[in-house]
């Protein structure tokens, strides 16, 4: 008795999959503040930019008695397994030469990681603000007194206001954190 041998051709577009594969293996997802679009809305912020205040909350400036109350960082520890699986998803997809499903799960990876470090100024576990940062009040405009002197007018501190919670008076910061999916290799991309 023997066995039965059958052979049968099958025809794939190649390239295809070539194309998919390039688009998995030759970008990167970046997710931060990117540095070209970081400027503040406020009045009186002297040209602090959101990336800068990014850094130093991320890694605090203890000379100057900011601790660090990072975002970034654990954000994008929250979602490693989450990556993880989605790659490998839009691995399999490349080998079937599905590229669209690769660019896919690439914004999918970054929209994740924007939204758990936007999660993280919410979630924390941050030293809280000092007493005197909770009861300074922001010097709102100026009135003529009775007596023709100009005097300040303040508003309420935060700790009246209820903001308590470091790094989300405004929002700004929290907002400016977003994600780009960028070639390999992009000089535009220097880390400084």
């Amino acid at each position: 008795m023997n066995p039965e041998l059958s052979v049968r051709q099958v025809s794939m577009d190649l390239s295809a999959v070539r194309q998919a594969l390039a688009a998995l293996t030759s970008q990167d997802v970046f997710i931060g503040v990117p540095e070209d679009k970081t400027s503040r809305e406020a009045a009186g912020d002297s040209g602090v930019s959101n990336a800068l205040l990014a850094y130093v909350h991320e890694f605090g400036v203890p000379e100057r008695g900011l601790p660090p109350r990072p975002s970034l960082l654990p954000g994008i520890d929250d979602i490693q397994k989450d990556a993880v699986e989605i790659l490998k998803d839009a691995a399999r997809q490349a080998l079937i030469g599905n590229a669209a499903a690769v660019n896919t799960a690439l914004n999918k990876i970054g929209i994740l990681g924007q939204n758990a470090v936007r999660a993280r100024f919410v979630s924390n576990e941050w030293p809280p603000l000092a007493d005197s940062t909770l009861d300074a009040r922001k010097k709102i405009g100026e009135r003529t007194g009775k007596s023709g002197r100009t005097v300040a007018t303040y508003g309420k501190s935060r700790r009246e206001r209820g903001a308590v919670n470091p790094l989300i008076d405004t929002g700004q910061l929290r907002k400016a954190y977003t994600y780009v999916v960028r070639k390999k290799g992009n000089s535009a991309l220097a880390v400084r």
